[in-house]
């Protein structure tokens, strides 16, 4: 009787210690769905850094990168274990797939966790182009519709910002072909492979500048113009939308989310890992550079601004799915 007792009291005494087992208990896989230089990579590192930096988890945080369409690693973090140590990093793409048909799924098959610095675009085209402002990609558009190649990640931003130009101008298309993220779209405009493309204000700084801020001689590519409500800092030559009499407007934030069913325990946790994150210097200084607007939503107000963004984007993404 006492040997079995002892074996309860210590089947107990084991349940209990699970049960107490403190989040995170191994490293945490941040999943970035782009290949490794764009804009979201460097948000995930910028985080991954600024969460060591503050020792504001127990555990490492491990960037993957996940190349292809971005439903590849947006799926592998929705089928993933909802054991609190997967999260995805993604944007306004998860959305404009869904709105799109591009996926068959949709943000709210996850967990929302945290979403964070406001992010712009640029259009932009070869500098041997011919094409100098965003009234000529236009007009090209127009004068020879569906022969520009336009380079996207369809159902994501870049495909999203190209629809938005081309309502612009009556008449205007663009011939739009699956060429991934911010990255590959720099790769294959610089190639020659495609006509035009959008790349956010860091990735323009990223592919066009040196270090020094002055402009890279090897660049082959330039933008027109920037869909922020006011100049960025970093390109401050370049006018906005809204400065050259177009009515565009579009910035992104990024989002963290994580399998359905995640605990609680974990979402809190990592969301207020990621804020402690935001408030080091390293992360000041990185969105300061990449004209990135300093925004942190967690919980309610996630939710709330999930929505909103849902409500504006779902028509524009039906709109490119008759493209």
């Amino acid at each position: 009787m006492r040997k079995l007792l002892g074996l309860v009291a210590a089947a107990i005494m084991s349940t209990a210690g699970a049960a107490q087992a403190e989040w995170p208990e191994k490293p945490i896989k941040l999943i970035v769905p782009f290949k490794a230089g764009g804009t979201s990579d460097q948000v995930g590192r910028t985080l991954q850094a600024g969460v060591q930096d503050s020792d504001a988890l127990s555990q490492p945080i491990t960037i993957v990168n996940v190349g292809g369409h971005y439903s590849i690693g947006s799926r592998r973090v929705m089928e993933a274990e909802p054991d609190g140590h997967s999260f995805l990093l993604i944007h306004i793409a998860l959305m404009g797939g869904e709105g799109t048909g591009a996926l068959d799924f949709g943000w709210r098959d996850f967990e929302p966790v945290a979403g964070m610095g406001e992010f712009c675009l640029a259009p932009m085209v070869r500098k041997d182009s011919g094409i100098n402002s965003v009234e000529e990609l236009l007009a090209k558009a127009t004068a020879e519709p569906d022969t520009l190649i336009f380079g996207a990640n369809l159902g994501a931003i870049n495909h999203m910002a190209g629809i938005m130009l081309q309502e612009l101008a009556p008449g205007s298309k663009f011939r739009f072909v699956q060429i991934g993220g911010g990255t590959a779209n720099y790769t294959a405009l610089t190639g020659a492979q495609t006509n035009a493309t959008v790349l956010s204000g860091a990735e323009v700084v990223n592919f066009t500048l040196l270090p020094d801020g002055s402009e890279n001689p090897e660049a082959q590519i330039k933008p027109l113009a920037y869909t922020g409500a006011e100049r960025f800092d970093g390109l401050p030559d370049l006018p906005t939308m809204n400065e050259l009499g177009y009515d565009m407007q579009f910035c992104i934030k990024s989002w963290i989310f994580a399998p359905k069913g995640t605990a609680a325990e974990a979402i809190d946790g990592f969301a207020a890992a990621l804020k402690t994150a935001t408030q080091t210097d390293r992360y000041q200084e990185f969105i300061g550079s990449k004209g990135f607007a300093d925004v942190f939503l967690s919980g309610e107000d996630l939710m709330n601004d999930l929505n909103a963004t849902w409500e504006a984007i779902e028509p524009i993404a039906a709109l490119a799915a008759q493209k």
